[in-house]
């Protein structure tokens, strides 16, 4: 170890993963630790930690009550900050070795809509007064990053009071057009559902339920939207008709017909993203966007999910597009390789369809 001791060094190590652009920093007990560039591990030469080290860190960065929930549930979701750097969101975990940890990558400025590159039909819904607006897509694809933007942009031109829900809170606001109360799950509420519970007498505008994780979760945020809100949900899902096959599965099938009455008349629209790597390096995220129409209302309220696509692919003149479309037009314009779209695209065959109406990029 190095004679700058292991919390110094520890500090270095967070600070050279934000420095390199990476979205994750794994550590290991013993192991070199290894940082993700643009959906690649690769390994950290120079830094190692021990058992010590390990306990060393974790009294630096974790409170006793964290420490007792880590010593009790041998896992623990919590924020950190290094001043002048950047947040992180950790998850703190126990395995065969011993302790390990994920730091994902939070910056302090929030990205606008242009550099994270949302369509403008998906912009636009954060103009509705109320409803329900859903983010979703595969773990690392950008949701958090796409939902700061919408309450950046509500900040800096509307007056409203906007509530999250969040487990951790990772980007932190400041009040400036809007009132803005970040709530954190295990600290500041003992969850979602019961934040969920409390959260319409707290007189808000617009709510931000970070993820909805349960059936009672789920069913207290479409409440929430039919009051008159305008709620902001993620959920991990990987496309538009996943996103509302899982919100009407979880349920028994008792009550999958009101949930499908529900979902048809409060919801806004359905944002899922995905991550490619660009030509150069980095990564940008492909869209794709389904609009609530009275025909998409109708099919929901009717249970028939899986005809969903048909009007996604029809859906233009409404401002939808298809994951597919969305890949095709980024190869199109040299953002993107071909082979690299095809090769890691949800649908590939989808995509390769679409492509052959293309010369070769």
């Amino acid at each position: 170890m190095s004679s700058m001791g292991s919390e110094n060094l520890f500090y270095e190590l967070l600070k050279f993963t934000f420095e390199k652009g990476a979205s994750d920093l794994h550590l290991k007990v013993g192991i070199v630790p290894n940082i993700r560039v643009d959906g690649t591990i690769m390994p950290v030469d120079g830094f190692r930690f021990n058992h010590r080290d390990f306990d060393k860190i974790l009294e630096s960065l974790l409170s006793s009550e964290q420490i007792r929930v880590f010593e009790k549930s041998c896992e623990l979701d919590f924020a950190y900050s290094l001043e002048g750097v950047c947040r992180f969101r950790v998850n703190l975990y126990r395995d065969t070795n011993g302790i390990g940890a994920v730091f994902r990558v939070i910056p302090f400025r929030v990205m606008d809509f242009a550099e994270i590159g949302l369509p403008l039909s998906a912009q636009k819904l954060i103009e509705q007064p109320n409803g329900l607006i859903l983010i979703t897509g595969p773990t690392g694809a950008g949701k958090t990053s796409s939902l700061a933007s919408f309450i950046t942009f509500l900040n800096t031109n509307a007056k409203r009071h906007i509530i999250t829900l969040e487990d951790p809170i990772e980007f932190q606001f400041e009040d400036q057009l809007c009132i803005i109360n970040q709530r954190q799950i295990g600290s500041d509420c003992p969850g979602f559902y019961e934040g969920l519970l409390s959260v319409l007498r707290q007189d808000p505008d617009i709510i931000v339920v970070g993820e909805m994780r349960d059936p009672e979760s789920i069913a207290l945020t479409l409440n929430a939207a039919e009051t008159g809100k305008l709620v902001i949900s993620t959920l991990h899902t990987s496309s538009a008709v996943q996103t509302a096959e899982r919100i009407i599965n979880v349920f028994p099938e008792g009550q999958q017909q009101q949930i499908l009455l529900q979902l048809s008349m409060v919801l806004r629209g359905i944002i899922s993203q995905f991550l490619l790597p660009k030509i150069g390096g980095g990564r940008v995220a492909a869209f794709e966007l389904l609009i609530n129409t009275s025909a998409v209302r109708s099919m929901i309220a009717e249970g028939k999910i899986h005809l969903l696509q048909s009007f996604l692919e029809t859906g233009t003149e409404f401002g939808m597009i298809t994951l597919e479309t969305s890949i095709a037009a980024l190869i199109q314009q040299g953002i993107v390789n071909r082979e690299v779209a095809l090769a890691s695209a949800p649908n590939p065959v989808a995509l390769r369809k679409l492509l052959q109406k293309y010369p070769s990029h």
